[in-house]
Formats: structure tokens, C-alpha cells, sequence
């Protein structure tokens, strides 16, 4: 006779659907001020437990990534240059209404802007520190395609930057 119990995933396997007040609460202020999350974006599993702790990983610089890495989930193509001037202060306002002490803030790669994005994370961790003067700000940066523009980012003084490196060359290509 077949057992059903074997089939039975286990209760830390199980994702539960993404709800609750907080959630919601989240939810509500990241489309209250047009901003992305990796955790929507790249369709993390985990996004209900960080949401229902009213936490998220802010991205800035849109939707929409310059390059077509084979590991990744979020949206490919040719922004054609354009970026949400208001996104640094909307990131800020956001993050106070949290009252987040800690934040992470990604990015798609813009490959498209001439400084690959490096002046609008100056600006978005100004606009944070502006709102939110004890908030540490960790940036998780592109490559910049290699390019020298580490040097705006470090100049806002973020808490901590951060760069993955989790794969290799042949996966982004």
C-alpha cells in the first residue's frame, strides 16, 4: 500500500503566500512612491518574512536591466537612458515611514548612462542620510562596467558597498 505521509514536503520547505498587515503596509508604500524591490523583481521566496518585518531591499534605477544574465529573474532591455529623478527622495521618505535603522539599496546595471548609475546612488544615499541622519546606508553595486566610478558612491559615505561576485564570467554573458 502506498503512504501519503511520504509525500509531505517539510514545514521549512513551504513558502507561505505573501500577506498580513505589514505586508500590506509595505506593499502599499513602495507603490505609494513608485519604487522597486529586488524582493518583487527577481521573485525572492523570502519577500513575505522581510516584508511582514517591514523590511525590503530598495532598487533604484528602474526595472529594467541592461544585461541578460542567465541566473537572474529581473527584466532585460534598453532603458533608453531614462531614470526617476525623484526615486533618491522617495527612497527617503520611504525609508523613514519604515523607520528602517538599516538599509540595503541594489540595482539593476545601467549600462545605458553614461555613469552607469553611480551619480543616482550619490544621490539616493543623500537623500536617505538627509531624511534619516542615524539610518546605515549598505550599497550593493554593479560593476559600473569597470569603468571609475566607484568614487561618487564612496563620496556619499555609505555605511558599507557591497559588489557580488557569486558567479562567473560565462554566466553573464
Amino acid at each position: 500500500m502506498f503512504r501519503r505521509d511520504y509525500l509531505k514536503k517539510p514545514e521549512w520547505l513551504k513558502v507561505r503566500i505573501p500577506s498580513g498587515y505589514d505586508f500590506r503596509a509595505v506593499f502599499d508604500l513602495l507603490k505609494q512612491y513608485n519604487l522597486s524591490t529586488v524582493c518583487e523583481e527577481a521573485r525572492c521566496p523570502n519577500m513575505h518574512e522581510c516584508w511582514n518585518n517591514k523590511s525590503a531591499t530598495i532598487m533604484i534605477l528602474g526595472k529594467i536591466c541592461t544585461r541578460a544574465c542567465r541566473f537572474c529573474s529581473i527584466e532585460t532591455g534598453n532603458p533608453g537612458g531614462k531614470i526617476d529623478p525623484q526615486e533618491p527622495g522617495h527612497v527617503g521618505a520611504a525609508i523613514k515611514k519604515l523607520g528602517l535603522k538599516y538599509v540595503v539599496i541594489t540595482s539593476v546595471d545601467r549600462d545605458d548612462l553614461e555613469d552607469y548609475g553611480s551619480g543616482h546612488y550619490a544621490a539616493t544615499i543623500s537623500a536617505i542620510r538627509k531624511e534619516n541622519p542615524e539610518t546605515k546606508v549598505e550599497a550593493l553595486i554593479p560593476d559600473f562596467s569597470g569603468k571609475e566610478h566607484l568614487r561618487k558612491v564612496t563620496d556619499a559615505n555609505p555605511f558599507v558597498i557591497g559588489h557580488n561576485v557569486e558567479t562567473v564570467e560565462r554566466l553573464t554573458e
